[in-house]
């Protein structure tokens, strides 16, 4: 397998797996009250930003990547996830929310 290939199936990976964490904490946000809501799709986010941030940091310095391929694979999924994201979002925000209590 050429370093190149390698490289676009890793970004697409770690892509795929951020957008895979965020359907998976709106699935354990989504009937919980709105600030509670907020809170674990907020704080998710961040942290699946740290996390994906270390891994790219961490397979750029350790594995012989081709960093173009990489980032460039890694950003093609992560737009699709978000975009994929944002219309699961909109969709929730048409079904009432539990209310505080």
């Amino acid at each position: 397998m050429s370093p190149a290939l390698l490289s676009a199936l890793l970004g697409v990976t770690l892509g795929v797996a951020n957008a895979v964490a965020s359907y998976a904490l709106w699935r354990a946000a989504r009937h919980r009250p709105q600030a509670t809501f907020l809170k674990v799709m907020l704080g998710g986010m961040v942290a699946r930003m740290v996390v994906v941030l270390a891994l790219l940091t961490l397979v750029l310095v350790v594995l012989p990547v081709h960093a173009g391929w990489l980032v460039g694979a890694f950003f093609l999924a992560f737009g699709i996830g978000v975009v994929v994201e944002v219309i699961l979002l909109r969709r929730a925000s048409a079904e009432p929310l539990p209310a505080e209590g």
